[in-house]
This record gives C-alpha cells, structure tokens and sequence, in this order.
C-alpha cells in the first residue's frame, strides 16, 4: 500500500512547512533549547513518511496536525481569558498572530490532508 497525494501543491507546500520547522527547531536546539529535539525527531520522522509515500503517511500526518491545533488552540484560549481580566492587547498582540498562524496552518493541513490524501494498492509496473 502507498500514500497518494492528488493535490500536488499541497504535497510540496506540506514538505517546504515541515522543512522550515527542522530548520528552526534545529536552530533552538543548537542554542540551547533541548526540548526542539522532541519536534526535530516528529519532523524528520514526518520527512521520511512523506518522501517514501508511506501506507502510515496520511495517518500520521492527520494526528500531527490536530496537534498543531491544539497546542495554538489553548494558547489563544489562554490569551483570551488574559484579555478578558484586564491585560495590554498590545503586549499580547504578537504571540496572539503568531498562535493563530499555527492554529490556522494545523486546520489547512488537516483539511487538505482529509480531502486530497489517499492510501491505495501499489500499482506494479
């Protein structure tokens, strides 16, 4: 059984975003910031699945997403619930953007994921 991506640009667009966290993960871990190692690990783990067209791809794919949901998704809750008690937007506003870019790209490759993603016999040739 093989991964097949009939939207091709999200199949590229998906391995450039993956790419670009390794690199900034990467990058926190190199100073310092242990933890980067743990999504290092998920995104190489995710490179591979998606170079191969693994039969596991589309799963594993979906769950990685709904946790790029999650994590932006209690975050923005969190700085809501900060906003209704009286805090500065203007000193929130930026984490607040950069959450609901996560949380925004989590529901794309979900969505995407969902409707253009298959698992299929291996054709032989």
């Amino acid at each position: 059984m093989e991964t097949v991506f009939e939207n091709k640009w999200f199949y590229k667009l998906l391995i450039t975003y993956i790419f670009l966290l390794l690199i900034w993960n990467t990058y926190m871990v190199i100073t310092g910031n242990f933890l980067g190692l743990i999504a290092v690990v998920i995104e190489i783990a995710l490179l591979y699945l998606l170079f191969n067209k693994h039969r596991l791809t589309k799963i594993v794919i979906h769950f990685w997403a709904i946790l790029l949901m999650i994590g932006p998704g209690l975050s923005i809750i969190g700085l809501v619930i900060k906003l209704t008690s009286g805090d500065n937007l203007n000193r929130m506003a930026d984490d607040l953007v950069q959450y609901l870019l996560l949380f925004t790209f989590g529901v794309l490759i979900y969505y995407f994921n969902k409707k253009t993603v298959f698992v299929r016999e291996k054709q032989s040739n």
